[in-house]
């Protein structure tokens, strides 16, 4: 799910609304073959999507977060009204935007169904509501469309932030994207994701620029106790790079392959093997998951290309983010982050402020920075000086991490107190996820403490 998809999703207080609205679907094994070189249609707008791409441009471009569409979610044409939202960004306005929100999806759920009975309408907001409608359009029509029912709220501010923010790392991104055969162009596609913010993360896991969850994530880059490459622009974007030319070389079509990124291979390529088409998967693929989220997201994806290529007639000309403000560093060995700041100009808080991809027991010194593990130093600390120094440094082997067999009787919660460590350090360390389910003869590794 893109980023901003997500914000709705935290504040929508419609979502029983959206779980009764989808499409239907089912498994295709499309040959692989060569990429394209062309550029001609490798992302067509059709007919069909052409008012979503222009819904989402309008979302992006025109409306701030203080403001927000009612509409329809199977006919993003039709905008029932639009609302006017507290801006700021706190808890009570947040409170009082999704009461108005829900005011809102109450008072046209009424109108519509009130003109699902049948009669003509009757009050100025019943006319002004079935004058949206086609002529003669059915009460069953009107019954369907108040299950449809959803709130948007501007994104104008979150994506040109996003925009500038590419500055930094779009034209890499093209390059890495170029080196696998791949069209430059899917470096727009963290616009939408994350909008271009390297720590974002949403509530179902999924983190960094590519919003990865860490199932996926780790079939492409290190996620583990010590790093999490997700959260590295540069590794995550080798890992987006491959997971898109798998998508591809599968789906053997870009509109069903970006599709895949947000609903997965596998239900694309059951829904290509029913459905044959990207039109006809858009129109009529429907499954448990194929939801508002998964059917907009290559019309979102293609109104996030046309606005971040065009900023300047969307935004004006606003600066971006330049690239090379850092340096880039492969480390050979294991060095200590401790060994880094006590002989390099930065301090500790700089070093793990630069490094998001290192995590908590590196700079709490329980871990050693592995070999191979990219850093990101302020500029003024040159490749030159690098060399010269973290040498010296490094460590022959990282440090020993204790283990624990499982035995009848215990729990994640007994195990952290016995070794006194955080039970939070112990789940993360062993991928235990959200129920910490363990079971006999399991080893789990303990996560070291402080000293």
């Amino acid at each position: 799910m893109s980023y901003f998809l997500r914000q709705w999703v935290y504040l929508s207080v419609s979502l029983t609304i959206i779980l009764m609205y989808g499409f239907a679907g089912s498994v295709c094994q499309a040959a692989q073959h060569t990429l394209p070189s062309g550029k001609a249609e490798l992302f067509p707008v059709y007919d069909l999507i052409k008012p979503n791409v222009t819904f989402w441009t309008d979302v992006f471009t025109k409306y701030s977060r203080g403001q927000a569409l009612v509409h329809d979610m199977g006919d993003l044409s039709r905008i029932y009204e639009q609302l006017k939202l507290n801006p700021a960004k706190n808890r009570e306005a947040a409170r009082a935007n999704k009461a108005t929100k829900k005011k809102a999806i109450e008072k046209y759920r009424a109108i519509l169904l009130a003109l699902s009975k049948g009669s003509a309408p009757q009050t100025p907001m019943e006319k002004k509501v079935a004058a949206l409608f086609p002529p003669q359009t059915k009460p069953v029509a009107f019954r369907q469309a108040a299950k449809r029912l959803r709130v948007q709220t501007g994104l104008k501010e979150h994506f040109m932030e996003g925009v500038i923010r590419s500055g930094a790392l779009i034209d890499e991104f093209k390059g890495i994207l170029k080196s696998y055969g791949l069209p430059e162009d899917l470096a727009y596609l963290p616009c939408l994701e994350s909008a271009y913010d390297v720590r974002t993360y949403s509530k179902c896991g999924a983190a960094g620029l590519w919003q990865f969850t860490h199932y996926t994530g780790k079939l492409f880059m290190d996620i583990n106790h010590v790093v999490d490459q997700r959260l590295d622009p540069v590794a995550a974007t080798h890992g987006a790079a491959r997971l898109l030319k798998k998508n591809y070389e599968r789906l053997q079509n870009w509109p069903m392959a970006i599709t895949a990124y947000n609903h997965g291979l596998h239900g694309m390529s059951r829904a290509k093997d029913k459905h044959k088409t990207y039109p006809a998967i858009y129109t009529n693929y429907s499954s448990r998951s194929f939801r508002f989220a998964s059917r907009n997201f290559y019309p979102e994806f293609i109104a996030a290309r046309q606005v971040a290529k065009n900023y300047v007639q969307y935004y004006g000309n606003i600066t971006l983010d330049k690239p090379g403000q850092q340096t880039r560093y492969e480390v050979k060995g294991f060095v200590a982050a401790t060994d880094l700041v006590r002989t390099l100009p930065l301090d500790l808080k700089m070093l793990q402020g630069m490094n998001p991809a290192l995590r908590k027991p590196v700079f709490d010194g329980k871990k050693y920075i592995p070999p191979g593990q990219t850093l990101y130093l302020p500029k003024h600390i040159s490749s030159d000086l690098l060399d010269k120094t973290i040498k010296t440094l490094y460590r022959t082997a990282q440090k020993t991490t204790p283990f624990h067999r499982v035995v009848r009787g215990d729990t994640a919660g007994s195990i952290a107190n016995a070794y006194k460590v955080s039970l939070k350090d112990l789940i993360a360390l062993n991928g235990l996820g959200k129920k910490a389910v363990i079971h006999v003869d399991q080893i789990l590794k303990i996560p070291l403490r402080d000293h």
